[in-house]
């Protein structure tokens, strides 16, 4: 019993600190401190002080934080064809 306790306490702590930590990347991006922009290359969102969008994300510069299943995408992109696949998604 003791052992749930514990767990439901450690669940209620981390998920008042996710949603304090959220919060105030709200209020950072209301004063415009902070802006949620697009990746020009793989498309990922990104924060940012800037209005522009980012050339490359850390998407883009570490391959492997991908899913293999991504990550195979992902080298086809690098090399120059089309992002929907070898055949243009047909």
């Amino acid at each position: 019993m003791v052992a749930v306790e514990v767990l439901t306490a450690v669940l209620v702590l981390a998920l008042a600190i996710v949603t304090t930590a959220v919060f105030y990347v709200g209020l950072l991006g209301a004063v415009g401190l902070i802006r949620y922009v697009q990746c020009d290359h793989c498309g990922h969102l990104g924060l940012t002080s800037a209005s522009e969008p980012l050339r490359s994300c850390l998407h883009c510069r570490h391959g492997q934080l991908f899913h293999p299943h991504f990550a195979l995408h992902h080298a086809r992109a690098e090399h120059g064809s089309d992002r929907l696949g070898p055949a243009g998604g047909r």
